[in-house]
């Protein structure tokens, strides 16, 4: 009987060990998952963040590129702000007071319209880079803003204002840009 209760005692004592050795990788297989779950809730925190971060820059980027665009439309429409008077006062003078300024012409009046157009020839065909010409829809955007001209749905200058800037768009442009091609003398 000692023996059995040796045996039992025994089985039993050992029994515990087995299961503190057995349960002790189980443990730490249970630590190491729910420290899985936790790192897993982690990374998907942190990629929500960035996520909204990235969302957050774009929406900044887009913002910027609308309020620079915004400004620079501004800025060239300012540039060509010059009041109508400004015509009548020059409308007296001779050339020769006015060696900066080009060719004179007499007109018997002056629109709000021909006077935008002279503003924006000075401004920005007057001193202009001819490796850099000023863009076509610059101007044309200029001449929107300067007239209250809307633009396109697509955000382009208004066909008027097209029209206008490439009225005023001096011919070596126009040659340049091959956009305006001359039919040859027999063909006209």
């Amino acid at each position: 009987m000692k023996e059995l209760n040796a045996g039992t005692i025994t089985g039993m004592q050992s029994a515990p060990l087995m299961l503190s050795t057995t349960a002790a990788p189980d443990q730490r297989l249970q630590r190491a998952e729910a420290e899985v779950r936790r790192l897993t809730r982690c990374m998907e925190m942190k990629d929500r963040q960035l996520c909204e971060l990235r969302k957050a820059l774009a929406h900044s980027a887009t913002v910027h590129y609308s309020f620079e665009n915004r400004l620079q439309r501004e800025l060239d429409s300012l540039r060509i702000m010059m009041p109508v008077n400004e015509f009548q006062e020059h409308r007296g003078k001779s050339a020769s007071d006015r060696p900066e300024e080009g060719i004179v012409v007499k007109l018997p009046y002056v629109t709000l319209i021909l006077s935008v157009l002279f503003d924006a020839m000075r401004t920005f065909w007057a001193e202009c880079d001819r490796d850099h010409p000023p863009k076509s829809a610059t101007v044309a955007h200029a001449i929107d803003e300067r007239l209250g001209l809307s633009s396109q749905r697509n955000g382009d200058a208004s066909r008027s204002g097209q029209a206008y800037a490439s009225a005023i768009r001096p011919d070596w442009v126009k040659e340049t840009d091959n956009r305006h091609h001359c039919r040859p003398a027999g063909m006209r």
